[in-house]
């Protein structure tokens, strides 16, 4: 075990402690504020205060684990063996940066309380993160290297300390705003969207309504279980979510009045649990998300514990709230929507820190590497490229490669195409 010595035990400081040792480092770590016991410990042990107490392994803390406010951060970006770290640290200090700090400032995402610019769907834009301010610090999950840094350097300080090994881990998360491209439609809708289809010339689109609707033949979008087989071969896990809402123009969605519909959504859940895919609006009407969650929990008959939220609108601390309030276990939302990348600075689950409230909730978040909207815009040979770049920094800190694909991307690419990206990171 462990210890660490510290002048004031504060809830952002347990927390940050428990992900760096325990879900990262596989270590047992303990805090205490007495000094007694942290002289009579026999074992590894290290300070976090502003000085040290004697000449043991001391990290210079810095005030933002010890405050309750939410201000500005004086960031200036360094190097620490080729791996980019702040709040930097003098000498006396036996790593060169606050790691504890640092790894609060990202997991809690710190800066996303702070005034900034949102987008016109009133998301947090990646170039208004820290991380867009340090190249390739985005596309590297700091916080587990970070981790792994100081995992060598209390090895060097205690040759004696042990701790386990993880496993690096692919997951793909199948989100289905629109779960079905012609099916389970009205009459009325189906010769809407055909006149629509003739006038812009898209007779392809016609041609497959028609095989579809009249003929029989499967839906283009469901393709869910088509892909869940050759990923469970190679040992990926397939986490589809699915939309259950009124129909929406924006959407584009099937209407959960759709009896047909509800029963092929107990059709998949009998193969793969599914989940909730929050509208975008009960996203902007926390009353509409309850009524979603709970007509769909009643339709599956058990509780939803996986969510996504659309089009990755995660409005700190308020939706995570919201899902904290329903209990909702794990969020697979954490990502940017047009930037590969690490969005909290990790590719380890995580607990949501609620600085509003200042608690860790019981919502387990889970980063997202990459999603279908930034990865639209390039060929297969560029989409391959990125990804195996990425999931390699994954490897190499044995953490979570979370790759988010919507269904209709999967019928643009193909199975054969998606199949192949999921191997070459596997």
């Amino acid at each position: 075990m462990i210890l660490i010595y510290t002048h004031k035990i504060t809830p952002r400081l347990r927390f940050v402690v428990r992900h760096l040792f325990r879900r990262i480092m596989g270590a047992n770590a303990e805090l205490t504020d007495s000094v007694d016991d942290f002289v009579k410990h026999a074992g590894p042990k290290l300070t976090y205060a502003r000085q040290p107490l004697q000449s043991e392994f001391f990290i210079r803390s810095n005030e933002l684990l010890f405050d309750r406010n939410i201000e500005p951060q004086d960031i200036h970006w360094r190097d620490w063996d080729g791996v980019p770290c702040f709040f930097e640290l003098d000498a006396r200090s036996s790593i060169p940066f606050d790691v504890f700090a640092a790894s609060f400032f990202l997991l809690s995402r710190y800066e996303e309380y702070l005034p900034h610019q949102k987008d016109d769907l009133g998301r947090f834009r990646a170039i208004e993160s820290i991380l867009s301010d340090r190249q390739g610090a985005m596309k590297r999950p700091l916080v587990d290297l970070w981790a792994l840094k100081l995992k060598e350097a209390l090895v060097e300080a205690f040759p004696g300390i042990e701790f386990k090994d993880r496993e690096y881990k692919v997951n793909v998360i199948l989100t289905a705003i629109s779960a079905h491209k012609y099916s389970y439609r009205s009459v009325s809708r189906h010769i809407f969207e055909s006149f629509i289809d003739l006038g812009k010339l898209r007779f392809t689109a016609l041609s497959a309504r028609f095989k579809t609707v009249i003929l029989g033949h499967k839906d283009p979008y469901d393709n869910y279980l088509e892909l869940h087989q050759p990923l469970s071969e190679i040992g990926v896990q397939l986490f589809p979510f699915f939309q259950y809402s009124r129909y929406d123009v924006n959407d584009r969605n099937v209407s959960w009045s759709k009896s047909k519909y509800g029963f092929f959504l107990k059709h998949i859940n009998d193969y793969l649990e599914i989940g909730y895919l929050r509208s975008r609006l009960a996203i902007e009407d926390a009353g509409l998300f309850k009524l979603e969650l709970k007509k769909m929990q009643q339709l599956l008959h058990r509780p939803l514990h996986k969510v996504v939220l659309s089009e990755h609108r995660i409005l700190l601390p308020d939706a995570y709230q919201e899902l904290v309030q329903e209990e909702v276990k794990e969020d697979f939302s954490m990502g940017y929507a047009d930037v590969i990348g690490f969005r909290a600075g990790t590719c380890t689950p995580f607990p949501f820190y609620d600085l509003g409230l200042e608690v860790e909730q019981p919502l387990r978040v889970y980063p997202i590497c990459a999603s279908h909207e930034a990865l639209r815009p390039l060929d297969v040979e560029t989409v391959e490229k990125q990804l195996i770049t990425i999931a390699n920094e994954v490897k190499a800190v044995k953490g979570t490669f979370c790759l988010q694909l919507s269904n209709k991307y999967i019928q643009k690419m193909g199975i054969h195409s998606i199949t192949r990206f999921v191997k070459a990171v596997v």
